[in-house]
């Protein structure tokens, strides 16, 4: 068992998500695909009125290209942040399995939490993707969530959007 952990730590050395995240981005780049801009403001600026019907089509017509920009822009992001924790997980965990196939030998049959916490006491070297992972997963969730909201404004006004056409229709 200890030469397969010796072969595996060079194998593992060479698996580098910072370098494998620069050349997908480099692929991604040379497709030539659009990248939404960021848009001008703060997402804060994003305010919805307790009663829609008061905005003009003017208003209206801002509130629900400015929510489609956010819309897109944080889409654009997490797929950023997804490309670079897809790798980032893919390497830690590599080397966590790796690192636990001793500790597992040690301490017998335990849950994996207990198996990667004694890794990471053991292994301070991968204390540094643990924490950019965990950052990774908090941002997701941020983002996760503002994509909701964001798609939640936009069908707000798009339907009292509908509903005034559906209101020109009939008069």
């Amino acid at each position: 068992m200890q030469n397969y952990v010796e072969k595996g730590y060079n194998m593992i050395d060479e698996f580098n998500a910072n370098e494998m995240y620069k050349q997908v981005t480099t692929k991604i780049e040379k497709l030539g695909l659009p990248i939404p801009p960021k848009p001008v403001g703060n997402d804060t600026d994003m305010k919805l009125s307790a009663d829609p019907s008061n905005m003009t089509s003017s208003e209206l017509g801002t509130k629900l290209s400015k929510a489609a920009a956010w819309f897109g822009h944080c889409q654009y992001l997490l797929g950023v942040l997804e490309s670079e924790l897809t790798l980032l997980e893919a390497e830690y965990n590599l080397k966590l399995n790796l690192a636990s196939i001793p500790v597992r030998e040690r301490l017998g049959r335990q849950n994996g939490a207990v198996i990667e916490a004694a890794v990471l006491e053991e292994n301070s070297d991968l204390m540094p993707a643990y924490t950019r992972r965990a950052e990774l997963l908090s941002i997701r969730e941020t983002f996760t969530a503002r994509l909701n909201i964001y798609d939640r404004f936009y069908a707000a006004l798009s339907r009292e959007q509908s509903r005034r056409e559906a209101e020109m229709r009939v008069l």
